[in-house]
């Protein structure tokens, strides 16, 4: 692809965005493309589970799942079992990194789940998802998966590159063996 637009001479970013426009792309990941009513639901349910996370209002986020949900950090192996284990992962989480944020990249909204990726980042002041931490700034990014069952989420799969989490967290290395 060039970087210019020969027919309309449009250059750099406008011409992407041009671009986007006429492919019918979603121009911001917070814009939803669902077009079913029950896709769009999801999409609200995922709003409401992200401004409960980004807000640390556990017991919000908490109400956005089943009674028997399950979250998995897949490249681990780990897993949480009903919304006390939940609570449990989340408080870790911001254990963990206390300060840590996601940059939503890109979602996909449909009528049996919810596709996010994210870059995660923040400092790692706390032991996480059983390594010790590393005091230092992390960047990674996430992909994650939310089933979902008569309006709510049955869970999180959570997919990231541990060689990458490792390169960063020297305890981590270990998982990589």
């Amino acid at each position: 692809m060039h970087s210019q637009n020969a027919t309309h001479g449009i250059s750099g970013p406008l011409f992407i965005l041009t671009n986007v426009s006429q492919v019918g792309l979603q121009s911001s990941p917070f814009e939803t493309r669902a077009q079913s009513p029950i896709a769009q639901a999801n999409y609200k349910l995922w709003i409401e589970h992200a401004r409960a996370e980004n807000r640390r209002e556990l017991e919000r986020l908490v109400a956005t799942l089943h009674e028997d949900c399950e979250y998995e950090v897949v490249p681990l192996g780990q897993h949480w079992r009903g919304k006390a284990e939940v609570r449990e992962f989340y408080r870790g989480l911001w254990r963990g990194i206390p300060n840590v944020k996601l940059t939503l990249l890109n979602r996909i909204d449909a009528e049996d789940c919810i596709v996010e990726e994210s870059e995660v980042y923040g400092r790692m002041e706390g032991p996480l998802f059983g390594v010790e931490p590393s005091g230092r700034e992390l960047r990674y990014r996430v992909v994650i998966f939310f089933p979902v069952r008569d309006g709510l989420f049955t869970g999180e799969r959570v997919y990231f590159d541990v060689a990458e989490f490792a390169r960063q967290v020297p305890a981590a290395r270990a998982l990589l063996g």
